[in-house]
């Protein structure tokens, strides 16, 4: 046991107290002063310490962690999925979902003709019957005069209606961008169809709510993160706006979860590799305009990361994942189906001198560079520039992080280790339906299907992993999360299988799991000597959970209960 020398306000004992340090010890009691960890060990070691104020809390033989860390996710953007019209991921027709729309219109008090209806968690792949999809013409037939835009679960699909389109300036004319589509049929008219960058950037456009209704968010957000554990999250595609609603509840003393986040830099933002010093000179300054140099037991921000969207969607129809081999293309119908070697190779949306340009100015910089890359194409672009980044700044302390790699090639996984790379992954993907299962591997073939959704294989070669949820990509569920990435399947709400295992690797171990939402993401997010692991030393960022993780079976993870949250030692949800 070590002790630091500060006065202890309380004492938490006769527990099992994971710390996730290096050595992944387990100990009985914890004590904590001023918001840091004083002490760990045993009941007796720590209990030694408490004095005539030190407030005891018997655990009762219950589980404490550090809290989780969710290196991954958007969390303003699911805080409005959560007020607005919500189609709750649901596999619907065109019609039920024009109905639920409906439903929402007649009920809503902002009904003016410029009041946006923004609708979100739309399955757009889930439609119902298989191969259906929403258009301009569909959102059209609603019974009003506002703007309605869909906008989908993974963020890579808008459909708008006319009116939408008309106030976002998009028309027949508008010219089809190098980092995504805006869909015309056969005759040239819009379908109402946006996909990747320009579906981003349309929504990003639409007006957000006032100063106060921002706040309201966030309030609700930090809320909802603490309730599952979570005591930090990186936004990873942040913008003032969201930070400005953190930082009134930080002045006022009330955030209650550690914000990071990483400024995007777009394709069309950058004039040629010349232009890279520039575009990250501007990621810098906006970096430390938000960024606490040092972090304290009170909650606050970490900007010291830069995003870049490197490829798109790898599921059909949107197929615009960068790959190194061509795409299997269905020639035939969804009864049908006919799968054929194709020339589609999906999209990159950097060209590589480019992106090996601003790669190697994060190095100049310190930047810590986030990449959307799901697939091997885009993995090769980045690990590329990530190589010439190292070689430029040899033993500069950069961590890029690779978001999603839901298809990896064998050789990569090495590149991963050897150039410090962590791979950061939503484990739920992993948990794919039946039907899925058999049209990736009809998509890619038998031989590359054989790394899909991979995890423990980056263990393995020796690389790290971060857990993000990607929300509100899929539902936030962080503990059932974590469960898919141990057991690589799909489970109902009665606990149930709820499709087949994904036999394309080996299931992560409890630790693993738990490491890589605590001190490995801590890491990714280069935070790692404040939180992450109870530490003496370390801020007091824990949870407590009702039921024991270590004594269950995995199946039984998704019924995990906090019971409480503590952020620098303060109580922030409590059971």
């Amino acid at each position: 046991m070590t002790v630091n020398t500060q006065a202890i306000d309380v004492v938490y004992h006769n527990g099992t107290i994971y710390t996730a340090d290096e050595q992944d010890t387990f100990c009985q009691a914890i004590a904590i002063g001023e918001g840091y960890i004083v002490a760990v060990g045993s009941d007796e070691e720590v209990m030694r310490l408490a004095g005539p104020e030190t407030e005891v809390i018997d655990l009762q033989g219950k589980v404490m962690l550090p809290g989780i860390i969710d290196s991954h996710m958007h969390p303003f953007w699911g805080g409005k999925q959560l007020r607005g019209c919500n189609l709750n991921y649901a596999a619907l027709s065109v019609e039920e979902t024009l109905a639920i729309i409906q439903k929402h219109i007649d009920n809503d008090p902002f009904n003016g003709e410029n009041d946006w209806l923004t609708v979100r968690a739309w399955q757009r792949q889930a439609m119902t019957p298989v191969g259906a999809d929403m258009s301009r013409e569909a959102l059209d037939s609603l019974n009003t005069r506002r703007p309605v835009a869909l906008f989908s679960n993974d963020c890579h699909t808008l459909a708008a209606n006319s009116r939408a389109l008309e106030m976002l300036s998009i028309d027949e004319n508008t010219p089809i961008p190098a980092d995504g589509k805006i869909a015309r049929d056969e005759a040239g008219r819009l379908t109402g169809i946006l996909e990747d960058a320009p579906a981003m950037r349309a929504f990003d456009s639409i007006p957000s709510g006032t100063p106060e209704q921002n706040v309201q968010i966030a309030t609700h957000v930090q809320q909802v993160l603490n309730e599952q554990g979570v005591t930090t999250v990186m936004d990873t595609r942040v913008f003032a706006e969201q930070l400005e609603a953190f930082a009134v509840l930080r002045d006022r003393g009330e955030l209650t979860v550690r914000m990071l986040g990483a400024k995007e830099v777009t394709p069309d933002s950058v004039d040629g590799p010349q232009d890279a010093a520039r575009a990250i000179d501007e990621i810098a300054e906006f970096n430390r305009a938000w960024n606490d140099a040092e972090w304290t037991p009170a909650p606050g921000f970490g900007t010291t990361h830069v995003k870049f969207f490197v490829d798109g969607v790898l599921q059909p129809p949107t197929m615009t994942a960068s790959l190194l081999e061509p795409y299997r293309e269905n020639r035939g119908t969804h009864v049908a189906p006919d799968w054929q070697p194709s020339e589609r190779y999906g999209d990159l949306y950097f060209t590589a001198p480019v992106l090996e340009a601003l790669m190697v100015e994060c190095g100049r910089a310190g930047i810590h560079p986030h990449t959307h890359t799901v697939a091997d194409g885009a993995i090769e672009m980045v690990l590329n520039a990530v190589e010439k980044m190292r070689a430029a700044y040899p033993g500069k302390d950069v961590r890029p992080g690779l978001a999603h790699n839901e298809l990896v090639a064998p050789h990569q996984y090495d590149r991963f280790a050897k150039l410090g790379a962590t791979a950061v992954l939503s484990y739920q993907w992993g948990g794919l339906p039946g039907v899925l299962i058999d049209e990736e591997r009809e998509m890619l073939g038998d031989a590359r299907f054989e790394h899909m959704e991979p995890a423990a294989r980056f263990l393995d070669a020796g690389a790290r992993l971060a857990y993000g949820s990607d929300w509100p990509i899929d539902r936030l569920d962080e503990w059932y999360n974590l469960q898919v990435g141990m057991t690589r399947r799909a489970w109902d709400s009665e606990g149930n299988p709820a499709g087949p295992r994904l036999d394309t690797d080996r299931d992560l171990t409890l630790i693993e799991a738990l490491r890589s939402a605590t001190i490995d993401a801590a890491y990714m997010i280069a935070r790692e000597q404040y939180i992450g692991s109870l530490e003496v030393g370390k801020l007091a960022d824990a949870i407590v959970l009702e039921n024991n993780l270590f004594e269950q079976p995995v199946e039984k993870v998704y019924q995990t209960k906090v019971i409480r949250t503590l952020v620098g030692g303060k109580i922030v949800y409590q059971a």
